[in-house]
């Protein structure tokens, strides 16, 4: 808002004073006319009455952060109101409280006040207002078709706030070519434009067909609490510059370019989207949600398709892309969300499939809760520069790098990978290591990157790297699985630094090309076993000495080494069993049993016992860098402490639908994953 409240506040109880002190009473007597095509008709009512209608009270609410009285009033009084009814190019006004005068089919309005609109207008509605005044349009069903400019086009006021009357449904189409009111800067320049803070509310319904450019657009502050909203456009779908803040409704969003979208990147906290509820189903060619500087999530639905889906990927060179080192390409980003600065989502359901990234920051991204099913042609989730997990729920179905950020801490939540290259990357090959870089490649700020699990749930399945750092890695809990590479140019784990583990569960399996283990100076236990080929679903099983069960693990790929670091592992005597297979709670078939003492930090095995750590360059499955295979193989690697349930791997071929996931996996025991939500494939949703 350009104001401040607690002027506004001020002014109120000013005006109210001089009201008692004396000023009349408004008369009460309405006033009826009637218009055709260029005629001119007024219906206005004094001064102090359109000046006390534009003054707000803060809302008791916690939506007050954002929102005044002003932006959230769905109510208005026929008996202080003007009522207009149209009938092609003319209308019928009636009423008072405000200034509305029509000519050659533009109504204009151009005093404080509350307008009740119905009917249907060939033409255009225009607010020319006081740039003090407030005014209120009610869309009581009113059909609005211009083909030369804005069907709604609010020039000047402080605010207008639109609400859309319950059980009505409103329409609002233009043409394709504009007369502009600006030609320098061409506006206006949206189906429902605003110059200054507009607002929507209500309970009714509003389609907007955009055949120029924006289907609705402010070029300050634009606040949504309510309503039902339908826009297909041939560029932007809803645009607020200063902010784009909505706390309800529904939204349809079918557009060329982006989405919902802030734009303002020049003035000092602007530029933002906060949403706090709403249901979102966007279709875009570009971002499906796009804010120059701060996003906030603290809930709602989301069904976002960007630029054909997943299968549209920009990192397999398919479609519209080209190659750019610089994230911040708007020529090239058909991201699902998307923050220029900052990215904090706590709530929310999200079911993205985008050829791009499906959720983007050019700086920080920080997820504290939601659930979120995520079909990617690039990374499931990748940030410039600090990634943070500390809760929720996560299924990332299809990526080329899962998670992905110079700096990554994993302290909470569930997160299931599925990528075809690596599956967790802190900076690790600068989101370019496939062979040549590729198109859409993101970027990174200067440093190494670290790697950093704390607490959470991991299930990753890649075909690159699983877990790939460019500088270290430190975990003190959580549990981490890791299907790793089939090919010998990478491996399960990947990092330039150390690998430090004081605490957790890690299980890592894969080729031994390039496989390495946790650091030697760490202070919780590690086990590297090397041996021969193994089919997918083969079972590794990890005992005491006396036969008690640690755990059991059947990787979803084919492997020939796996390393294990459990809080289990103390100094002493185990059995390491492999090649068997696992019915309900019982193992059994094992083709190898390899009896062994830990004594240092990472003991090293094969089929004779003890060895010798191998470094790069062991046996494997043949394949050279690059070979990353098919991104939608199976990921059904998983562990059970006693009980050993291990599994084939699953086809992760999205199925018909399009449902966001519900309810929280559940774990039982320290090691036992979560299984998976059903999983469903994102069809393009219709608009």
């Amino acid at each position: 808002m350009k104001n401040n409240r607690a002027m506004r506040s001020l002014t109120a109880l000013c005006l109210a004073a001089l009201l008692l002190a004396g000023c009349s009473a408004p008369n009460s007597a309405s006033s009826t006319s009637s218009a055709s095509q260029g005629q001119e008709v007024e219906s206005s009512s004094s001064d102090s009455v359109s000046q006390i209608s534009s003054t707000p009270e803060q809302t008791p609410d916690n939506t007050g952060e954002f929102f005044d009285s002003r932006d959230l009033d769905e109510t208005w009084d026929d008996s202080s109101s003007i009522q207009i009814a149209f009938s092609g190019d003319s209308a019928e006004i009636t009423g008072q409280g405000g200034a509305a005068a029509l000519r050659d089919g533009i109504l204009t309005i151009s005093k404080a006040g509350t307008y009740v609109l119905s009917g249907e207008l060939s033409g255009s509605v225009v607010v020319e207002a006081g740039k003090d005044d407030f005014v209120h349009l009610v869309l009581k069903g009113v059909s609005i078709a211009c083909e030369s400019s804005a069907p709604l086009n609010i020039r000047q006021a402080d605010q207008v706030t639109i609400t859309l009357a319950e059980g009505t449904e409103n329409t609002v189409t233009d043409g394709t070519n504009y007369q502009y009111d600006d030609p320098d800067a061409e506006e206006p320049s949206a189906a429902l434009f605003s110059k200054d803070d507009l607002a929507l509310n209500g309970s009714g319904s509003l389609t907007i067909q955009a055949n120029h450019n924006n289907g609705i657009q402010s070029k300050d502050d634009l606040r949504i609490s309510g309503g039902n909203y339908h826009v297909t456009a041939v560029k932007n779908g809803i645009v607020g510059k200063d902010s784009l803040v909505i706390s309800g409704g529904s939204f349809d969003v079918n557009a060329q370019n982006d989405g919902l979208k802030s734009t303002n990147s020049t003035d000092e906290g602007r530029g933002y989207i906060h949403l706090s509820g709403g249901i979102y189903r966007v279709v875009s060619e570009s971002d499906g949600f796009q804010a120059e500087t701060d996003f906030t999530i603290t809930g709602g639905e989301f069904e976002i398709v960007t630029a054909g889906g997943s299968a549209n990927s920009s990192s397999s060179g398919k479609g519209m892309w080209g190659q750019t080192t610089e994230s911040t390409a708007d020529e090239v980003s058909a991201k699902g969300i998307k923050a220029g600065q900052s990215l904090t989502i706590s709530g929310g359901t999200f079911n993205l499939d985008t050829s791009d990234d499906s959720i983007h920051s050019n700086g920080s991204i920080e997820v504290t809760g939601g659930s979120f099913r995520l079909a990617s042609g690039d990374d499931g989730v990748h940030a410039d520069e600090l990634l943070v997990i500390e809760d929720g729920e996560m299924e990332i179905t299809q990526s080329y790098e899962g998670l992905e950020a110079l700096d990554i801490r994993l302290n909470g939540g569930s997160v299931q990978i599925n990528a075809s290259d690596d599956g967790i990357n802190a900076a690790g090959g600068n989101d370019g290591s496939s062979m040549g870089g590729r198109p859409g490649q993101n970027a990174f700020g200067g440093g190494q990157g670290t790697l950093t699990i704390t607490g959470g749930y991991y299930l990753v399945n890649a075909q690159g790297d699983g877990l790939d750092s460019n500088g270290s890695i430190e975990m003190s809990g959580g549990t981490v699985l890791v299907n790793g590479p089939e090919d010998n140019g990478n491996g399960p784990l990947d990092y330039g630094g150390n690998f430090l583990i004081s605490g957790g569960t890690l299980i890592a399996a894969g080729s031994s090309g390039m496989a390495q283990t946790t650091s030697g100076d760490s202070s919780q236990n590690a086990v590297m076993y090397y041996l021969d080929a193994m089919e997918s679903g083969t079972a590794v099983r990890l005992e005491r000495a006396d036969g008690a069960e640690i755990c059991t693990f059947s990787p979803a790929k084919r492997y020939n080494c796996i390393l294990m670091s459990l809080p289990e592992l103390t100094p002493g005597d185990y059995v390491l069993k492999s090649g068997g297979t696992v019915s309900g709670e019982s193992y059994s078939g094992e083709t190898a049993a390899v009896s062994f003492t830990i004594s240092e930090a990472v003991t090293y095995l094969d089929s004779n016992g003890v060895t010798q750590g191998r470094g790069f360059g062991g046996g494997g499955f043949g394949g050279g860098r690059g070979n990353h295979g098919d991104p939608n193989q199976g990921w059904d690697g998983r562990m059970k402490d006693k009980g050993g349930k291990g599994g084939r791997p699953q086809d992760l071929e999205l199925p018909e639908g399009f449902e966001p996931p519900t309810g929280k996996p559940e774990m039982s025991g320290d090691m036992e994953p979560p299984a998976p939500p059903e999983t469903e494939t994102p069809s393009t949703p219709a608009i």
